[in-house]
């Protein structure tokens, strides 16, 4: 599978980035149009041609957090004429939300695991499993068994992500701290079962993980 994602005859505007983080401060925001996201600057392009070449139907977001990254999706996927449906969960009610919500965001305030992350809301796996191409963000205060939990219930041709990734802590202290993402929450070795177990093979590798980011997609 080719690793590079191809920005020719991209629409992506990169001055639209607002704010850039700074590392060495171990500051990890960054902003696009106004919406504060705790990412590296380099991941909106990434997500934009990741979004435009995938053509979503649904996206399922754990840990929707300061909302800036969701907006910014949204945001792509209106200026991509694309009908994607958003639903986001948080712990934690923020007043900006109800904001998010007259966009057409749909944010809910609940913890849909057990707390041994052996299950998840009925909803949340009737949510992945609507047609069309579903993509799963792992992106809360569990990242480990929000992935080896809800890639139990991908479709082929499905997507799931976690955000805070390097492949070994080997990789990440030599080539992601400091350099791409100060924060290492889940490895390979964390996933590796549940990725065999699915079927789940790497997309856009390099790409991803130059953002801090892993890709998977489920195969036959």
């Amino acid at each position: 599978m080719d690793n590079t994602i191809s920005t020719n005859n991209s629409n992506f505007d990169c001055s639209y980035i607002t704010r850039k983080i700074d590392l060495d401060a171990n500051d990890g925001l960054s902003a696009y149009k106004g919406h504060a996201c705790q990412q590296t600057h380099n991941v909106f392009e990434v997500f934009y041609e990741f979004l435009k070449e995938t053509k979503p139907s649904n996206i399922l977001e754990i840990g929707t957090a300061l909302g800036g990254f969701t907006m910014v999706i949204k945001g792509f996927i209106n200026e991509l004429g694309l009908q994607c449906n958003i639903l986001t969960y948080d712990i934690h009610e923020h007043v900006w939300y109800s904001d998010m919500r007259k966009e057409g965001v749909d944010v809910r305030v609940e913890n849909v695991f057990n707390d041994g992350y052996s299950s998840v809301d009925g909803y949340v796996i009737d949510y992945i499993q609507r047609s069309g191409v579903t993509v799963v963000l792992c992106d809360g205060g569990s990242k480990i068994e929000e992935f080896n939990i809800l890639s139990n219930y991908l479709k082929t041709g499905d997507f799931i992500l976690a955000h805070d990734y390097a492949r070994t802590v080997e990789h990440f202290n030599e080539s992601i701290n400091g350099k791409v993402w100060n924060w290492c929450e889940i490895t390979q070795q964390n996933i590796g079962s549940a990725c065999a177990r699915n079927k789940l093979s790497l997309y856009k590798e390099d790409i991803f993980n130059n953002v801090a980011w892993t890709c998977r997609t489920k195969v036959l």
